[in-house]
């Protein structure tokens, strides 16, 4: 079995690889052989986010770019990141962003998305227990989660 670090790492890189592909927690466990609670539980220790709702906010997130620069049907965009409708789509896309993907793509404006997740690496000579001496921005003192 992996070590969580490294397969949480995997997990992260596949839901990026698969958001077109309608990846989820079920694909994934079976993936890597474990229970897709246990997956559930990892994630959401690790991240303080629910891994199904991480995939649906990066799908939407994902979805934003094909809404803005082409001239594909709402329903097409809607399918092609997984949703089965166009309602679940412009529901879900609604209560993330606060607007409707029409009239996004009307007015253009400006949203919150949720970019990918990725763990930090930590250098165990430059670790006291409580920070880390830059973080990969080139930040110091940046203060890190025992976990």
């Amino acid at each position: 079995m992996m070590k969580p670090y490294s397969l949480l790492e995997n997990v992260l890189l596949d839901i990026e690889e698969g958001i077109k592909e309608n990846i989820d927690a079920y694909t994934l466990s079976k993936r890597y052989n474990l229970s897709e609670v246990h997956l559930r539980r990892l994630f959401n220790f690790a991240f303080n986010k629910t891994i199904s709702g991480y995939i649906r906010s990066r799908a939407l997130s994902e979805s934003i770019n094909d809404l803005l620069n082409t001239d594909k049907n709402i329903i097409d965009i809607a399918l092609e990141y997984g949703f089965g409708y166009e309602n679940s789509y412009s529901r879900s896309f609604r209560r993330e962003f606060g607007i409707s993907p029409n009239n996004l793509r009307k007015s253009g404006q400006f949203v919150r998305i949720q970019p990918p997740l990725y763990l930090l690496r930590i250098d165990k000579k430059q670790y006291d227990g409580n920070y880390c001496q830059g973080d990969i921005n080139g930040n110091r003192n940046r203060r890190v989660k025992k976990v």
